[in-house]
């Protein structure tokens, strides 16, 4: 479903004086990895590893400077801030239907709207009294549902979370991780999962990348964990893991 090869991608530097200037900074460095059909892949790394650059060029959001991208399409993107990331001016219904009328262009069919709107509402466990609701007018956690409903409006293949539970509170992200389950598992998705919490990880994923530094430092099962080698990898189960890795 994905196959990235020796991604590499550099930024100019802010500091730079000169517009002109050359420097650049190496963000990803020979990034490698493969997403078989069915996974949810978690990427997890610290603030400024990467994470999310990783993410814009799965999606297509971002070219490399060198490598390979093989991503199975249409691929949907569920994001970290969701109070930014939906028209504030919009209704839940206006929301929902702009996804589907992307996917009437794209299929070439005619959707029965309304009904598809109620659908997918009932699908993330919202009643159809929130369709003429706007973003202010829900909570952080019933909004990401809106999002999610968003994205599987599209009828992707794959969908990509950037840090798309890290702004809820702890009850509310595991709501939410138990409703990507059961989407995932009746519309035989594939995730990738990216996040600075390996927590949430451990309880959604079954593989897991560990990214540092732009470079990707380990990969493994789920049921792997604790014998992976990398020291960073290590200290990170460490830090919420009762038995240390050693």
């Amino acid at each position: 479903m994905i196959n990235l090869q020796n991604i590499n991608v550099s930024f100019r530097k802010g500091n730079t004086k000169s517009i002109f200037g050359k420097e650049r900074q190496q963000v990803l460095k020979d990034v490698s990895m493969n997403v078989e059909e069915g996974d949810c892949v978690g990427i997890i790394g610290e603030s400024g590893s990467g994470k999310s650059t990783l993410g814009c060029v799965i999606c297509g959001l971002l070219k490399p400077d060198s490598g390979k991208v093989y991503v199975k399409k249409p691929i949907s993107v569920v994001f970290q801030d969701y109070s930014t990331s939906v028209d504030p001016r919009f209704t839940v219904n206006d929301i929902i239907i702009e996804s589907l009328t992307v996917r009437e262009r794209r299929d070439g069919i005619k959707l029965n709207k309304d009904n598809e709107v109620y659908r997918l509402l009932e699908l993330v466990g919202l009643g159809q009294e929130y369709i003429l609701r706007y973003p202010h007018e829900l909570s952080g956690g019933q909004l990401q549902r809106i999002c999610i409903a968003r994205a599987v409006a599209l009828q992707p293949r794959i969908i990509l979370f950037d840090e798309a539970i890290s702004s809820l509170d702890a009850h509310t992200q595991v709501q939410v991780m138990d409703l990507l389950r059961q989407i995932k598992l009746k519309y035989s998705l594939t995730y990738v999962f990216i996040t600075h919490d390996l927590t949430s990880v451990t309880y959604l994923c079954n593989k897991v990348l560990f990214l540092y530094n732009g470079q990707v430092v380990e990969t493994c099962n789920i049921d792997g964990l604790r014998t992976i080698k990398n020291e960073y990898a290590k200290n990170l189960l460490n830090s919420i893991m009762d038995v240390p890795v050693k």
